[in-house]
């Protein structure tokens, strides 16, 4: 399965900046090439961030320009999922960083620097203005929205990858092995019924239409606010599925601490911008997906891939999950699965 723990954990970029970073004589030589009358005495590189995967961000600046240069191994094959995508979408939305230059001999791209306020870092940073968060949560619905709508019919580094039965079964099997049996010792809950419930769940969420072009990782780390416009990155694992993946992914974000009640108002906010309130349900199955996968990917990466700052986001993840799971009745063993895990 070509799914990664890194599609949906986003890229960590620093509340604060490091010291200067050393770059390579490759990189050097890369930067003198693509900015004109670079000079390194007049220019510094900071740490700007890192994703799960193995990737770096550098922002590399002066008093008048600044750009991120990106550390990434070419042979990874969302590396030209990467640019592609950037090159097909962008003309038409203007949600993405403009890529300057790219060299895949030394894995480096130079792209536009949008900044590093994330969404997460809005919410944090305006924690006491819930009206500004819910506002700013409706814009990225609507950018998201024009984002769906976007013809892909002939871009090759999309078309060919869907959210299909086998992909979503591979979420519930990720969420199981390492959440339900590695993280919490609970493999006594993988019953019969979870695993007739999970392959039915799978099927619904794989028969929802239209099939529209989702980012695939739409969280608060992956969403940029730049002078006032929204911004989205991580988008390589962008692929033909239901919209409301990611919805959900957005709505019922682990890594920001919205209310309740201010959930319920975004979600009825989406189903009436998109005409499909009486869709409910599909909403809540895709949320559904969307929270075992990321359970998952929380659990791996604390316990096999160095990362436990994950481990913080697992309470909220469960509690989100059982919260959908009440709109869902017709599956008891997976809600039940979800409360021996909490």
């Amino acid at each position: 399965m070509e799914l990664t723990e890194a599609e949906l954990t986003g890229t960590n970029f620093l509340e604060e900046e490091m010291e200067n970073a050393e770059l390579t004589p490759a990189q050097l030589t890369f930067l003198e090439a693509s900015i004109p009358n670079f000079d390194i005495a007049e220019w510094s590189a900071k740490l700007a961030g890192q994703a799960a995967s193995t990737r770096r961000f550098f922002r590399v600046s002066n008093a008048k320009h600044s750009y991120i240069l990106v550390e990434w191994d070419s042979a990874d094959e969302d590396w030209p999922r990467f640019l592609g995508i950037e090159a097909h979408l962008s003309p038409s939305v203007p949600f993405l960083p403009k890529i300057h230059t790219s060299d895949p001999v030394h894995g480096l791209i130079l792209e536009e620097d949008l900044g590093d306020v994330t969404l997460k870092r809005f919410c944090v940073d305006h924690a006491a203005n819930s009206a500004l968060i819910e506002e700013a949560y409706k814009k990225v619905i609507n950018a998201l929205i024009v984002w769906h709508g976007q013809d892909v019919a002939n871009c090759p580094f999309i078309v060919p990858r869907s959210m299909d039965v086998e992909t979503f079964f591979w979420e519930t099997t990720y969420f199981s092995r390492h959440c339900v049996v590695e993280f919490f010792g609970e493999e006594r809950l993988l019953t019969a019924d979870w695993e007739k419930e999970r392959r039915k769940i799978a099927v619904h969420a794989a028969g929802i239409q239209p099939t529209v072009c989702i980012h695939r990782d739409f969280q608060s780390e992956n969403i940029l606010i730049a002078d006032g416009h929204i911004k989205f990155v991580d988008y390589q694992g962008a692929r033909l599925g239901p919209a409301h993946y990611d919805a959900a992914s957005l709505i019922f974000d682990p890594y920001v601490n919205l209310g309740k009640e201010t959930m319920e108002r975004l979600v009825e906010y989406y189903m009436t911008k998109t005409n499909s309130v009486s869709a409910k349900n599909d909403f809540y199955i895709c949320a559904a997906q969307r929270l075992m996968q990321a359970l998952g990917a929380y659990a791996n990466l604390s316990l096999h891939k160095d990362k436990p700052r994950y481990r913080e986001f697992i309470p909220t993840a469960l509690e989100r999950l059982y919260y959908i799971m009440e709109f869902l009745p017709d599956y008891p063993a997976i809600k039940g699965v979800v409360h021996g895990c909490q």
